[in-house]
């Protein structure tokens, strides 16, 4: 009986298969490595910070905002979404290729109403970007303590990622990832809230 052999159109078939297994576990190890990081980064700096006080915009003469290294990499806040257990360290130097391991801040500061602060569509970051309820409250730490309060105001798409529409000046913060589905980016427009505290 002869052994049959396999013809080139199916060998190429299942190297391509194959070569797309390893890709997705590659990515998944990789998302896996970036997320423990960010949570031991975020650990790290929360541990540096001195005591959180109310942060309130405009209260700055310089809207440049401080930053804290760990490992080589400068960090400029701290994100928290309460209501979704979120905790994630912001690096400070805008890289696309950097978002697998944390948040990044895009452009813009706290202390002037117009952060903007990029990540990954993956359930470790930003894959909440799509489901977030209007009213969700939003902190971002300062590298000083000062905690700035936001609430989502609403949930924006396009088909581009546009400095002109990531920066719309209404909004005072703005998160923001591309949809791994539709390859849509999408946008958290938040407003900053006026607490008793931060008009003190």
């Amino acid at each position: 009986m002869k052994k049959q052999k396999l013809s080139l159109p199916i060998l190429l078939g299942l190297l391509l298969i194959m070569a797309s297994l390893c890709l997705m576990l590659y990515f998944q190890i990789r998302a896996q490595l970036g997320s423990r990081n960010a949570q031991q980064t975020f650990e790290t700096l929360s541990q540096m910070l001195p005591d959180r006080t109310p942060g309130v915009p405009g209260g700055y003469v310089e809207a440049a905002m401080p930053v804290l290294e760990i490992h080589g990499s400068d960090y400029a806040a701290l994100l928290e979404i309460p209501a979704l257990g979120v905790k994630l360290p912001v690096a400070d130097h805008w890289n696309s290729n950097r978002l697998s391991d944390s948040p990044v801040r895009f452009c813009g500061s706290v202390y002037d109403h117009t952060m903007v602060i990029g990540g990954a569509d993956d359930p470790r970051q930003f894959g909440f970007c799509d489901e977030i309820d209007l009213g969700v409250t939003v902190t971002v730490t300062d590298m000083t303590g000062a905690e700035f309060t936001y609430t989502v105001s609403r949930v924006d798409r396009s088909s581009s990622a546009e400095a002109s529409w990531l920066t719309e000046a209404e909004h005072d913060l703005t998160l923001f990832c591309r949809d791994q589905y539709s390859m849509e980016y999408l946008a958290v427009r938040c407003r900053f809230a006026f607490t008793e505290q931060s008009t003190e």
